[in-house]
């Protein structure tokens, strides 16, 4: 089996990060570092993959009209994609980062896919996990225009491949991924709305290979069939935690290539890369020194 990891990112955006030195409310705020990407979660994960030395495919909707700025943007960062042309537009984002206050976001909602949407990105996954993969990662929100039930599909079609797949996604997308035979890959406010201290544990008797559930500075607990395990980071990190959670998702991703996930080795490489995300400006990049000693340092721990 390649090991060529696929990222599936329905609501893309152009992520923009304004670096200033205070972020004036009701006033004007000059800004003096502006950067500008072809973002999502899933453009985060592939950035992320390709860092930690793995090779990564984007497939994302796109828009219909040109210029394409994500299509170029991709082109950019240098990440092989494969694009389905069915939004208006791409949303943009824009984090707002100041010494005092942190990272603020930004975050629009998205524009409406049309009906090539559904059909195009399924088609796409199909013909790509034809050619081979690793494993999966589907990542972010879902568009208005696609139903809720589009990331399930697809981590079924990665099921009937026999082809392991992460869902990062939440609200109502997550609840319908629950049964889809996907890693499940929650922050803690979207953990929240499944509801209950026995979720994880309740997810995994219902199917799911496994739940990472993510808590920042708090670390991750991995949920599986085989036990459960809580990593803490080795140190109190500050910076810009956009895109942490995709690092992890791209750490995670990476063992799910193997035959056999060693689960606390797996969790501690989340957590660190996690964190090495957060030394980085902008969301995609890791300090991969950063990454490599901290694996070490982790703490983790046996819980059941």
């Amino acid at each position: 089996m390649t090991s060529r990891i696929l990222t599936i990112t329905l609501n893309p955006a152009i992520d923009v990060t304004y670096r200033t030195g205070a972020l004036r409310l009701g006033g004007t705020t000059r800004v003096p570092d502006v950067r500008s990407r072809a973002g999502g979660k899933g453009v985060n994960v592939a950035a992320v993959v390709r860092e930690l030395g793995g090779e990564s495919l984007v497939l994302a909707l796109t828009t219909t009209r040109a210029p394409d700025e994500f299509r170029d943007g991709l082109d950019g960062l240098g990440l092989a994609h494969r694009l389905v042309p069915a939004l208006p537009a791409v949303r943009r984002t824009v984090a707002v980062v100041t010494p005092a206050d942190g990272t603020t976001m930004l975050q629009e909602n998205g524009f409406p896919a049309g009906p090539a949407g559904e059909t195009g990105i399924l088609d796409a996954l199909g013909d790509e996990l034809a050619d081979g993969a690793g494993a999966v990662v589907i990542s972010g929100s879902v568009p208005p225009g696609l139903s809720a039930d589009v990331p399930a599909k697809l981590a079924r079609l990665c099921a009937r491949h026999d082809v392991p797949v992460i869902a990062d996604v939440s609200g109502d997308a997550l609840r319908e991924a629950a049964g889809s035979g996907a890693v499940l890959m929650p922050n803690e406010d979207e953990l929240a709305e499944l509801a209950g201290p026995g979720t994880c544990q309740d997810l995994v008797a219902a199917g799911a290979p496994a739940v990472v559930a993510t808590f920042g500075p708090g670390g991750a607990v991995a949920v599986t069939e085989r036990g459960t395990w809580r990593a803490r980071p080795a140190e109190v990190v500050t910076g810009n935690p956009a895109g942490a959670g995709d690092a992890g998702a791209a750490a995670l991703a990476m063992h799910l290539t193997g035959s056999e996930v060693d689960w606390p080795v797996a969790l501690a490489d989340v957590v660190a890369t996690s964190a090495a995300a957060v030394l980085r400006p902008v969301a995609g990049e890791i300090d991969v020194a950063a990454r490599d000693r901290w694996i070490r340092a982790v703490e983790v721990e046996r819980i059941r």
